[in-house]
């Protein structure tokens, strides 16, 4: 019989004298994937069966806004109580999950239903600002309340939008990807200073990293924010078409921030040859970020997520480099002979880097590899 992966790992760190002892014990957690599955499956046909018999049944005898706020929070407190009372069941993990989301749908209605938002539009503006004001409370508790990795990014992604909307109301949209960018290469940053709380560091990171992808890929001619926030809310946005540039010019500065930071963890002197390179290079690529910000975020992640050994993270950095470029390809008002021009040269220049990467820093063999 082929030992576990486990097993193979603990007996090579056995042998370089990395750890002692004997193996820990095989926990539920170590299930094979497809059983972990399977179960997740069945925890949300169940909750959905049960959740359908219990709302169709009480439906029947309460139809009200309050009925249904009071269902949803009930709701939310059964989630908290299942997943702080069976941390390490996948089956009651995901049947909490279920519990969890149709709870927050039924007080989301239930904030519809008495405000009367598409009932009566007058204050219309005003009223889905509360609304949003409930979402970043709700989902900030159940954050907090709740012990579960992906629920937890849910909560984060759902509360950091809600606070997004609610900036963006404020004027503050030119900044608001800024914002979101900074906020993300600072927690990213601190991953090992609040090891402490790494859970809830890490699923606060990533909620801010897709919340900034979102923002950045909703941020074009078609939903941005003369169709969107300055025709349906009549929000003017600070500083008008500066304010945008500035915001642009904000990113630059987060990028060279992260470089900044990454060569003094690497002991790397700011005056050195290679100090100097680097930071000569990002501030190229901050300057270029003025008119293609995703370039500025997607090297931003991929940053982080190399420096931090986080393959998830450098992922989604190079799905956001490769997304904005194709849009921001397909929305050139150039013709195609000028974007293969333009394709051909860039590629050109790549490749012309690389090669005076190759040729002044040569790469070292590893004498551990």
């Amino acid at each position: 019989m082929t030992p576990r992966h486990e097993t193979i790992l603990w007996r090579s760190l056995s042998e370089k004298g990395l750890v002692a002892g004997d193996e820990p014990a095989q926990t539920e957690g170590n299930a094979p994937w497809y059983v972990r599955t399977m179960l997740g499956i069945a925890g949300w046909v169940g909750a959905l069966f049960m959740l359908g018999a219990v709302f169709s049944g009480i439906a029947m005898l309460f139809d009200s806004a309050v009925a249904a706020g009071v269902l949803g929070l009930i709701a939310c407190i059964l989630a908290v109580i299942i997943y702080r009372s069976l941390r390490n069941n996948d089956f009651m993990a995901q049947f909490g999950f279920a519990i969890s989301l149709a709870g927050q749908g039924l007080l989301v209605f239930s904030t519809i239903q008495g405000l009367q938002l598409f009932k009566n539009e007058d204050a219309f503006s005003q009223k889905i600002n509360l609304l949003a004001m409930i979402l970043v409370g709700l989902q900030s508790i159940l954050f907090l309340m709740i012990p579960n990795y992906l629920h937890r990014i849910w909560s984060g992604v759902i509360g950091i939008a809600a606070l997004t909307f609610l900036l963006s109301e404020l004027g503050l949209y030119p900044f608001t990807l800024f914002l979101l960018l900074a906020a993300a290469a600072t927690i990213w940053l601190q991953e090992f200073t609040w090891a402490k709380h790494g859970s809830k560091v890490q699923a606060l990171g990533y909620s801010f990293v897709f919340v900034c992808f979102a923002h950045l890929i909703t941020q074009n001619k078609t939903l941005g924010f003369n169709r969107f926030w300055g025709e349906l809310f009549g929000v003017s946005p600070l500083g008008g078409a500066l304010g945008i540039t500035l915001s642009s010019l904000a990113l630059g500065i987060v990028l060279l921030a992260v470089v900044l930071v990454l060569i003094k963890r690497a002991k790397l002197s700011v005056i050195s040859g290679k100090g100097i390179a680097v930071i000569l290079l990002a501030i190229l690529i901050a300057v270029i970020g003025i008119k293609a910000p995703g370039i500025t975020i997607g090297l931003v992640f991929v940053l982080l997520g190399h420096a931090h050994g986080n393959k998830v993270l450098t992922g989604i950095g190079l799905v956001t480099l490769i997304a904005f470029l194709s849009q921001f390809y397909y929305q050139l008002d150039l013709t195609l002979l000028q974007k293969s021009l333009v394709l051909f040269f860039s590629g050109a220049a790549l490749i012309i880097v690389r090669q005076l990467m190759h040729y002044f820093w040569p790469k070292v063999e590893s004498k551990n590899a």
